[in-house]
């Protein structure tokens, strides 16, 4: 009973997603527009903060990976009951110092871009 239940649900989901579609697709029928859902809009203001945050959320994701990466390979190396090689600590240290770079680039380049003075003003 549980199975068929949640397939009729499924069924009417389905059913009311391709109304919708079907309603941004043909505008001029009328009963079809009770199902339209138009999507907020949002202004250029806004899309450009999501974006900054957006890049800054990334840099502290690269930076924090970069931070567990080794302490990550160290772990997994003692489960594993295997001791972590010289070469291959120094090839994770190398990518944890270069995803902590790329983290510290990225979130400088979000900050000097959001307080430089827009350049297409055409002054100068």
């Amino acid at each position: 009973m549980y199975r068929t239940v949640q397939a009729v649900l499924l069924g009417i989901l389905a059913a009311v997603f391709g109304l919708s579609a079907l309603s941004r697709r043909f505008p001029g029928v009328a009963w079809l527009q009770l199902f339209r859902y138009e999507f907020p809009r949002q202004s250029e203001e806004q899309r450009e903060r999501m974006r900054r945050r957006a890049n800054l959320h990334a840099g502290v994701e690269l930076i924090l990976l970069g931070v567990v990466l080794p302490m990550g390979y160290v772990a997994v190396s003692m489960m594993s009951f295997n001791t972590p090689s010289p070469t291959a600590i120094a090839v994770v240290s190398g990518f944890s110092v270069l995803l902590i770079v790329l983290g510290v680039i990225g979130i400088w380049r979000n900050r000097r871009s959001r307080t430089r003075p827009d350049d297409r003003s055409g002054g100068g």
